[in-house]
């Protein structure tokens, strides 16, 4: 099979499994939006944050580090992981501890459920992790399909269980629901692990290690990108905490919707990402010029996948906030100025710009200078807070979403400047164009029929505008000849 197929079939299955987790995650959205208040949804996702802000500190950096150390080094992919699950453990086990820890002390916790809340998260973050460290070996085996499967597998437990406990067993007890809101994560997880240890053991052994010198060399190679991500955290989750300590957690629960769709949609550029470092690494550390061709490949993937995201869920923001969560989240409900629609309108603009961002992120791992990672992300997560202290206090969730856009700007430019100076490559606009002229092909199509969908059904118009959306924009895309054809090829194989 050729690279570019390996890549392609790879990140397709994973899209496919982050599709079908996708859908699933607006189901717990909806679920949760249904059976919580607005302030109690604030609650519940405030826990997420928190614990999101600081359980990066546990990944270390670990699972992209071992997918490009398992590329280059295939017959000790079992040392590999048998070390990493090591340092994975050790470093989860005292940073989670220092969460749950954290939890009780912050002020605006004190009297909610929430410092409880986080002890149960964290459990569910925990072996979140060590199964994603276990997920690299498929990762560089590019057998992603098994990964999809297990999150999709998990994904449906921990739904089966949301629906009981909001349905069926504390229906009227809101406050033990809230806890078991929680649980349902952690089985979901577990189901999850089990899922893929099973699957692991075909290709390797999985077994805890400790090999002196190995550990010392992968703590640090994944030191940097590790303090990188936690910098990058910072600007990408300090908002929605701030809006709780600052606003209320009414504000943090419209803000909240909208941030949980963010959330799930930049985890498909990571993919994408993940899936083409371990042959963009083999090919710059043999000093092929192919790796330009790769660069340019990846930029336009990511471009075609995330503007039809911003254009379609912008003119769709309120049928779509209607579909996954209640009225009371949308403009206008009883004189509410603005709704989670409006900021999922500005905070889809964020996810076109992390799409990009991370082509460089990992370019500069690919080629060994994830340190760089580390300046860049402090300043902009140092940027970020003071941006979000600054407008937060006047203009709430709308001024936090204009920040978190205005970080992905500084982001990029910093990020781009630095990978061409370690770097040399040229990225082509040529395909960009036509993939702007299909998106606005798209755009037009849903713009004119949202108003006569709506009419006809209401804002139940989204599932038909979306699967039409989609169609225009497939067709679109083959018309402007932004698809070249050899990857026509590849999709006919």
């Amino acid at each position: 099979m050729s690279t570019a197929r390996k890549i392609l079939s790879n990140t397709a299955f994973q899209i496919m499994g982050r599709a079908g987790v996708g859908l699933l995650s607006l189901a717990v959205i909806k679920i949760i939006t249904s059976y919580l208040s607005v302030g109690k949804y604030g609650e519940y996702t405030n826990v997420y944050e928190f614990l999101a802000l600081f359980a990066i500190i546990a990944d270390f950096g670990l699972y992209t580090i071992a997918v490009r150390e398992m590329s280059k080094d295939e017959k000790n992919i079992s040392k590999i992981l048998g070390n990493i699950l090591t340092i994975r453990v050790l470093v989860g086990v005292i940073v989670l501890i220092g969460v749950m820890i954290g939890g009780f002390l912050i002020p605006s916790h004190q009297g909610t459920q929430i410092p409880f809340a986080i002890m149960i998260a964290t459990t569910a973050s925990f072996i979140a992790l060590i199964n994603g460290t276990l997920t690299s070996v498929l990762q560089e085996k590019y057998k992603m399909q098994y990964a999809a499967m297990a999150q999709i597998f998990g994904k449906i437990i921990q739904v089966g269980y949301m629906v009981l406990v909001a349905y069926v067993l504390f229906t009227l007890d809101t406050a033990t629901g809230f806890y078991n809101l929680f649980l349902a994560g952690v089985l979901g997880n577990l189901a999850m692990l089990v899922f893929t240890l099973f699957v692991i053991r075909r290709y390797t052994p999985v077994r805890f290690r400790w090999d002196g010198d190995r550990i010392k060399y992968l703590l640090k190679q994944a030191a940097p990108y590790g303090l990188a991500l936690f910098l990058s955290n910072i600007y990408f989750r300090a908002d929605a905490i701030l809006v709780f300590n600052i606003r209320g957690r009414e504000e943090a629960g419209l803000y909240g919707v909208a941030a949980r769709l963010l959330e799930a949609l930049s985890i498909l550029p990571i993919y994408f990402m993940n899936a083409v470092l371990p042959t963009l690494t083999r090919h710059i550390k043999e000093k092929r010029d192919s790796y330009k061709q790769i660069l340019q490949y990846v930029f336009d993937f990511q471009l075609m996948l995330a503007l039809p995201f911003l254009v379609g869920g912008f003119l769709l923001s309120v049928p779509l906030i209607h579909l996954i969560s209640k009225p009371e989240f949308v403009s206008g409900f009883n004189g509410l100025a603005y709704g989670s629609d409006v900021a999922l309108q500005i905070v889809l603009f964020s996810f076109v710009l992390i799409a990009l961002n991370v082509i460089f992120n990992f370019t500069l791992i690919a080629i060994g200078k994830q340190a760089q990672l580390v300046w860049i992300n402090g300043i902009c997560a140092l940027f970020n807070v003071i941006a979000n202290l600054l407008v937060i206090p006047t203009y709430g969730f709308i001024g936090a979403a204009l920040a978190t856009v205005a970080s992905e700007i500084l982001v990029f430019i910093l990020v781009f400047i630095t990978v061409k100076r370690f770097l040399p490559f040229t990225i082509h606009l040529g395909r960009a164009a036509r993939i702007v002229l299909s998106v606005g092909l798209m755009g037009l199509v849903v713009y004119l029929l949202r108003e006569p969908t709506f009419e006809w059904i209401q804002n139940w118009n989204v599932l038909v505008l979306v699967p039409l959306g989609a169609f225009v924009y497939g067709s679109a895309l083959f018309i402007t000849k932004a698809i070249s054809k050899d990857q026509l090829k590849m999709l006919k194989r």
